[in-house]
C-alpha cells in the first residue's frame, strides 16, 4: 500500500546513510520545506506522484553536469532542477528510458544500459528495478522479448518500498556496498563497489556479526590450472576483490561506523582510487605496446 509519508521517510533515511560514506558532501542532501517544493508541477502525472516529488528530499549538485550515483551508475533524479516542461519531458527521452504511466515515476535513472532505474509505482507502494539489460525480470526472457520495449519495465521485480530503501541503507551501513570518490568525475562522480558477488552473499554479509578488517587469500589458479584467457580472467577478479578489500579495511581503519573520519577516509580512498588507476593504465600499457601510435 502506498504511503506518502512512509515513503519520504524511507528515502531520506537511506540519504543519511549514503551520505555517511566518504563520498558525497552532507550539504548535497537537500530537504523540502514545510509545505513541499513549490516549483515541482509536471503535466502528465498523477497527484500522488506530484505530491511525492514536492515532499521528497533529493541529493543536489553544486556544478551543473556533475552527476551523483547510489549504485552502480544509478543516477538521482533532482526533480527540483527540473523546473521547466521540457526539461519534464525530455528526461525519458535523453536516456532512453521507457515512458512510464501517470502514477508512475522515475526516481533514479541508469548510467548505461548496463545498469538499473528506479521506478516508484504510486498505486502500488513499489519500487521496480529496471534494467535493459533484463536483470531480475519476473517472467521467462523468451516472453520478456516478446513484449513491447515500453512496456518490459512491468515485469522487473517489485519491492515495497519501505522495504526496498531498508534493504539498500543496510548495505550501506553494512559496508556490503560502499561508495567512494571517482578521481576522473565521469561519467558519474561517485564509484561503487561491493563486497559480495550476488545477492545471495549480500544475505550472508547482512547477518554476519561484527565488521573486522579481513585479507584476501590467494585460491590458487596457476598457470597448469588454466589457460591464458581464464588465467587473465582470475587474476582481474583476484585484483577486485583485493581493491574491495582495501577499501573496506580503509572505512574501519577510520572508526566506521561509530568514530568514523569521513574527510580523512576520503582523502586516502581518492588516492588508492587513483593508485588503482594508475596501474590498470600501465597494465594497459604493457598489453597493447603500440596503442601509443595510433593517438
Amino acid at each position: 500500500m502506498y504511503s506518502r509519508d512512509a515513503t519520504v521517510t524511507a528515502v531520506l533515511r537511506f540519504y543519511h546513510s549514503i551520505i555517511r560514506h566518504p563520498y558525497l558532501n552532507s550539504s548535497t542532501l537537500t530537504i523540502p520545506p514545510r509545505n513541499g517544493w513549490p516549483n515541482i508541477n509536471f503535466p502528465g502525472k498523477t497527484n500522488n506522484v506530484l505530491d511525492l516529488l514536492r515532499h521528497l528530499p533529493y541529493l543536489r549538485a553544486e556544478k551543473q553536469y556533475d552527476q551523483f550515483t547510489i549504485h552502480w551508475e544509478c543516477v538521482p533524479i533532482c526533480y527540483v532542477d527540473l523546473v521547466e516542461d521540457d526539461d519534464w519531458q525530455d528526461l525519458e527521452k535523453s536516456y532512453g528510458l521507457p515512458p512510464l504511466p501517470p502514477h508512475c515515476v522515475y526516481l533514479a535513472r541508469a548510467g548505461s544500459y548496463l545498469n538499473t532505474s528506479l521506478i516508484l509505482d504510486a498505486e502500488t507502494g513499489t519500487v521496480i528495478e529496471y534494467s535493459v539489460m533484463a536483470n531480475d525480470i519476473t517472467i521467462p526472457i523468451e516472453e520478456y522479448e516478446r513484449l513491447p520495449v515500453e512496456e518490459r519495465w512491468k515485469v522487473h521485480r517489485a519491492t515495497p518500498v519501505v522495504e526496498f530503501f531498508e534493504g539498500w541503507r543496510e548495505r550501506y551501513e553494512r559496508l556490503v556496498w560502499m561508495l567512494v570518490p571517482n578521481p576522473i568525475g565521469q561519467p558519474v562522480t561517485g564509484r561503487f563497489h561491493s563486497r559480495a558477488e550476488g545477492r545471495r552473499e549480500e544475505e550472508v554479509l547482512l547477518r554476519g556479526g561484527g565488521m573486522e578488517e579481513i585479507s584476501v587469500e590467494d585460491e590458487g589458479g596457476g598457470d597448469e590450472e588454466m589457460d591464458g584467457l581464464d588465467q587473465e580472467r582470475y587474476l582481474v577478479m583476484e585484483r577486485r576483490r583485493e581493491h574491495v578489500a582495501d577499501i573496506y579495511n580503509m572505512f574501519l581503519r577510520h572508526g566506521w561506523p561509530d568514530h568514523f573520519d569521513k574527510e580523512r577516509c576520503r582523502v586516502e580512498l581518492l588516492e588508492l582510487e587513483k593508485s588503482k588507476d594508475a596501474e590498470e593504465r600501465k597494465r594497459m600499457d604493457e598489453m597493447n605496446p603500440d596503442a601509443a601510435l595510433f593517438e
